[in-house]
């Protein structure tokens, strides 16, 4: 979401690495998706630092084809991220929205993450200085 055209690499080595040491369980990170009729509807990637002391958060990125938006899918990918991440030991999952981004939000807060911050100036979007919402969601007993 955060990369502008041009800036993501067309180059799938270092993704078929990434799942691959995702596979073999040397990185802790997942990555969940749902499938739509011929294509990708959404995915949500959930990275977790490989180092003791931030093992237990995982920190969230997911996106929704705009036109499967709104069937639910993306609620579906969250609880699943979350049922994931308690099932292997995580304590909280994060993540970051823009401020004007009132629909992800309310996705956000109506999974059970609460706004932690206010990141002020955080985003340039196309010369707009543009704040983003840090959430969290405490996972399993905590």
């Amino acid at each position: 979401m955060l990369l502008a055209p041009g800036e993501r690499s067309a180059d799938p080595a270092p993704l078929r690495q990434r799942l691959q040491a995702m596979e073999n369980g040397t990185d802790p990170s997942y990555l969940l998706v749902a499938a739509g009729d011929d294509q990708l509807a959404g995915y949500v990637d959930v990275s977790v630092l490989p180092y003791r002391r931030a093992r237990r958060t995982g920190y969230v990125v997911i996106g929704v084809r705009s036109e499967d938006q709104g069937r639910g899918i993306g609620k579906a990918l969250l609880s699943a991220a979350v049922d994931h991440g308690e099932r292997h030991g995580l304590w909280r999952l994060e993540l970051t929205v823009m401020e004007h981004n009132r629909t992800a939000l309310g996705l956000y807060l109506s999974c059970g993450f609460q706004v932690e911050g206010l990141r002020r100036t955080a985003i340039d979007q196309e010369g707009v200085a543009v704040n983003e919402y840090y959430l969290g969601r405490l996972l399993g007993s905590r």
